[in-house]
């Protein structure tokens, strides 16, 4: 692929995956009143390239497909990115890269490991289900656990907690999401890390601000615990699928893990209204993601 070209993508997919999913970690603490935009965008864009730089290789989408089809589903991904994210819509990124990973092989004729298909699948259902049943264990371990501490203490130790589920949140989506996306316009991670941080720092300060307040205060009030046990929860579930090299979104796993807060305490709400919206946006997304790349396929073809 031509040098700038590789330039131009790898911008563009990095700043519209900051864009949608900085969202995750800034949202429901700006809406608690935890903390400002402009800190918690700092924290989440160092987090996101750390994540990337760290664990990133272990996402490796040339084994799922052959490298000629990548350029098709990297444009198919972007725009269904950008469309999802003018209407300020958290999405699956995966889902999107997955779905335009099959459009272009179907195009084209080629199969993908249907053993990655099966696997990834079944991910997407399970993870959510499990994040939804151990987010209120989580929860409850956590609050026994303040439940010894003093008042300053607990204040304290509440936005360290806060704090460090922010950074492992940002840390695992990026090293899963980006770490699957940017392998196919570079082979190597290294000499896009500078163009990946500027990507991801302006798609983070300057377009996510807006998303971040429609989720955090539309789709659920929940109390500094019970976020921090979501992110928490959540997040763990995406490292060990990381581990895996199966590529998922943490938007899908958070909201089974959301809902799991909010039945963990009575003191909370969820917006099921929003709720449906966002799944139904998600799987309008899938098949978005897979006809453009299709028709780009059947296209260049």
């Amino acid at each position: 692929m031509d040098l700038y070209l590789s330039i131009v993508l790898c911008f563009m997919t990095s700043l519209l995956f900051s864009w949608n999913n900085s969202s995750l970690f800034i949202s429901g603490l700006i809406s608690s009143g935890i903390a400002k935009f402009r800190r918690l965008a700092f924290l989440t864009t160092a987090s996101m390239m750390i994540g990337l730089m760290l664990e990133g290789w272990k996402m490796n989408p040339s084994k799922i497909v052959i490298p000629q089809l990548f350029i098709i589903s990297i444009i198919a991904v972007m725009v269904t990115l950008l469309i999802c994210n003018l209407l300020r819509v958290p999405v699956s990124i995966s889902n999107i890269a997955v779905a335009s990973l099959i459009g272009v092989s179907l195009s084209m004729k080629i199969q993908i490991d249907p053993t990655f298909l099966v696997k990834t699948f079944l991910a997407w259902i399970l993870t959510p289900l499990a994040a939804l049943i151990l987010t209120p264990l989580t929860y409850s371990l956590l609050a026994k656990f303040f439940s010894h501490l003093g008042e300053d203490l607990t204040y304290i130790t509440t936005r360290i907690l806060i704090y460090s589920a922010t950074f492992y949140g940002a840390y695992t989506i990026s090293a899963n999401n980006l770490g699957f996306l940017l392998p196919m316009i570079c082979q190597s991670f290294e000499p896009v890390y500078i163009i990946a941080f500027i990507g991801i720092l302006l798609g983070t300060y300057l377009f996510s601000e807006k998303l971040s307040y429609t989720i955090g205060e539309r789709l659920a009030i929940l109390s500094p615990l019970q976020l921090s046990s979501s992110l928490l929860t959540s997040s763990l579930l995406l490292w060990i699928l990381t581990q895996i090299a199966i590529p998922a979104a943490l938007t899908q796993i958070m909201l089974g893990s959301l809902i799991g807060s909010a039945f963990s305490s009575p003191i909370s709400i969820i917006n099921m209204r929003l709720f449906r919206k966002i799944i139904a946006l998600w799987i309008l997304s899938f098949f978005l993601g897979l006809a453009i790349s299709f028709l780009l396929g059947v296209m260049l073809k």
